[in-house]
């Protein structure tokens, strides 16, 4: 697993918040990348968390980057 952690834009209030991604190979299930939105008012609640499991292909992952105009820029990595 590798994870990057940026910001991404909330495309309704344009608001900032944190946006982790990366890619994910859990035994079992697809492999491929997930996206993750933290909640500003609660970091431990997330706005959307998708492929944590079932992976998401790069067409599904660059759909969510585009609507949530993130930048693919590393700002920290993370190996598990």
């Amino acid at each position: 697993m590798f994870q990057y952690i940026t910001r991404a834009t909330h495309p309704e209030t344009g608001e900032l918040h944190t946006c982790r991604y990366g890619w994910d190979e859990v035994p079992g299930f697809r492999p491929g990348y997930f996206f993750q939105v933290d909640d500003n008012e609660d970091p431990d609640k997330t706005i959307v968390n998708e492929g944590m499991f079932v992976g998401l292909t790069g067409a599904e992952f660059e759909r969510l980057v585009k609507k949530w105009k993130v930048k693919l820029k590393k700002i920290e990595k993370t190996v598990t």
